[in-house]
């Protein structure tokens, strides 16, 4: 009878991987190279990549659409809602993504708001929320590039799989994994491609390096059995937490002056992640924005610039 119930829930998968894809496969192709970053479980990091990625590749250049499936958390539009008030306050130009929050979670709605953003993007990232939901789906279908960040815990490797602690070997495929697996099936029996998978550790501290092996040796082993590629996040810094309420990466503070002390490993961290996505670069480049026109008081100004020089 187990078995029999494992099957039933196995078709019931399939089916709806079927429904799901078929749903994207009947839609306009998104313009560019679209890049989904999703996990079944919050709190690993997913909005943070999503806007260093984004802005990494604003800053090489490239047209970048960048959408929050999430209207009720809106991480991704808060930071950059963040990054257009330092750019005013301290009138200087930042190349930045066109972006929005998804507030109607459909597919309908989702490629509408691609298209208005930019129907000549090169790259399209999309924030996922936390949880499966039918819109989740569809942005995992969609995905040419599809990055799971998880924490250093093996918990979050349980969505996964779940190894034996004893011998390492896979006991069982976790609920995303399977998710992840039969939509990319589905997809290439659609002739949309095969999903490029990455699975990121992220937030990873540097105090945790014993307990970091022991989820290297994990994912490694959970790469092979679910056919997906092991990158690299970000490392837990103050600095990270701490630009990012300003909208800010590393890679920016070459263009503000007085906060041209780019530090060299974090800056090497963004750069790293990019070059894990094993991306294809436009040539097409797009010049950065023009100085904001909105004034401010020049006091209001300093204010901003001494706030940031404070944690740099």
């Amino acid at each position: 009878m187990g078995g029999s119930n494992r099957r039933e829930a196995a078709a019931a998968t399939e089916e709806v991987a079927k429904v799901v894809v078929g749903d994207i496969a009947s839609r306009p192709r998104l313009p560019g190279h679209v890049i989904t970053f999703a996990n079944e479980k919050g709190g690993v990091g997913k909005s943070t990549l999503s806007f260093h990625c984004a802005i990494a590749l604003a800053s090489r250049g490239q047209r970048v659409v960048a959408i929050d499936l999430d209207p009720r958390q809106r991480t991704l539009h808060r930071v950059l809602r963040y990054r257009e008030g330092t750019s005013r306050s301290l009138g200087v130009p930042l190349p930045s993504p066109a972006f929005a929050t998804l507030e109607r979670p459909c597919a309908a709605q989702l490629w509408q708001e691609i298209a208005r953003l930019d129907a000549a993007a090169d790259f399209v990232i999309i924030d996922a929320a936390g949880s499966d939901s039918p819109i989740f789906r569809r942005a995992v279908a969609a995905a040419d590039t599809l990055v799971t960040p998880v924490n250093a815990s093996f918990v979050d490797l349980d969505l996964l799989g779940r190894l034996s602690p004893v011998t390492k070997n896979l006991n069982e495929a976790g609920s995303f994994a399977r998710l992840v697996t039969d939509i990319r099936e589905e997809r290439r029996a659609a002739g949309l491609g095969w999903t490029d998978w990455l699975v990121m550790k992220n937030r990873v501290r540097h105090s945790e390096r014993k307990q970091g092996e022991r989820i290297d040796e994990a994912l490694h082993r959970l790469a092979i059995a679910n056919d997906f590629r092991v990158g690299h996040g970000l490392s837990e810094r103050v600095a990270f937490r701490e630009l990012f309420q300003f909208g800010l990466t590393h890679l920016d503070l070459k263009h503000i002056p007085g906060l041209s002390r780019l530090k060299a490993r974090a800056a090497a961290e963004i750069d790293g992640l990019v070059q894990d996505l094993s991306l294809t670069l436009s040539d097409r480049l797009r010049p950065l924005p023009k100085r904001p026109n909105a004034r401010m008081l020049r006091t209001a100004g300093i204010a901003y610039g001494d706030a940031l020089q404070a944690i740099i």
